[in-house]
């Protein structure tokens, strides 16, 4: 009877356990890689395929956003200096802002273009305007990937994440995307304010730039999660369709990278499903 007792005692404090700390069933994440990281201790929450190196198309621009960052905080770099748009600029592929030669632009708007709805021709001018030729930009990538101790999977060769003229493309892991975001994170925390906007305005000439993180609209329920304030997706050919998320609950934030996905929805439904993860996750402690 007592053994009866003691047994039905735990239980029902098995029970009043799982009821207050459920347990939540790992994700199944259609994905080439995945990863969920926590930011600030760098552990991994989560991960398939996370060394495998990718195609990470416009999310290498992450690296492109912590140089010029760099640069500004360090004062080389102004928000108000202007940038002169040259032919270079003008013709480069994919989503671009519509510029002609020898326009004035901002640093700032050249920044929030490329953060924002993924400006192609925007990070060109900024790398150009930094270090000459993109060229010389794109070796600054790569020397800074290894001060960051990436892995050496990871190879840049342009500002953009588009394929070169070699048709050659970047190549990242989701590991070193999540640690690349990690560091941006918390060297350039205000970032978030910038890669939060679902729009931007350009003040070169009022045009209003859509963000490519489509979860950012409450709008679109299927992928909206309220506490998404960044980063940046990705999408080419070779790549697929890809995103590196994070977001903050309380004290919490996690950062998320989803690679080679189908289509741009189902990235984002791949992020909230590793995101929902990490935020509800809790362990049933030893009884």
């Amino acid at each position: 009877m007592k053994r009866a007792k003691k047994t039905m005692t735990f239980i029902l404090i098995l029970l009043l356990v799982c009821i207050a700390f459920p347990f939540i069933a790992e994700p199944n994440i259609d994905a080439k890689a995945a990863i969920l990281m926590e930011a600030e201790t760098g552990k991994i929450l989560y991960s398939i395929n996370e060394n495998t190196p990718l195609a990470p198309a416009s999310m290498s621009k992450l690296m492109t956003e912590y140089i010029v960052l760099e640069h500004i905080y360090k004062g080389n770099l102004k928000w108000n200096d202007t940038v002169v748009i040259n032919a270079t600029t003008v013709d480069s592929e994919g989503v671009k802002i519509d510029v002609d030669i020898g326009d004035h632009i901002s640093v700032k708007d050249l920044f929030y273009a490329m953060v924002v709805s993924s400006a192609n021709n925007a990070a060109v001018a900024l790398a150009e305007h930094i270090a000459g030729s993109e060229e010389q930009f794109t070796q600054l990538m790569n020397e800074k990937a290894k001060q960051m101790q990436l892995s050496p999977h990871t190879h840049f060769v342009n500002a953009t994440g588009l394929a070169n003229e070699n048709h050659e493309e970047s190549r990242m892991t989701a590991l070193d995307i999540a640690k690349l975001s990690q560091q941006l994170l918390e060297k350039f925390p205000d970032v978030v304010a910038i890669t939060k906007l679902d729009s931007y305005t350009l003040e070169h000439n009022g045009t209003v730039l859509t963000a490519t993180n489509k979860m950012l609209d409450p709008y679109n329920q299927a992928i909206y999660f309220k506490s998404v304030d960044g980063l940046k997706t990705g999408f080419t050919n070779l790549a697929g369709y890809s995103f590196a998320g994070t977001a903050k609950e309380g004290d919490k934030r996690l950062i998320s990278v989803v690679m080679g996905t189908d289509s741009g929805t189902e990235r984002f439904k791949e992020t909230k499903k590793l995101l929902s993860f990490g935020f509800n996750k809790f362990y049933i402690p030893f009884i």
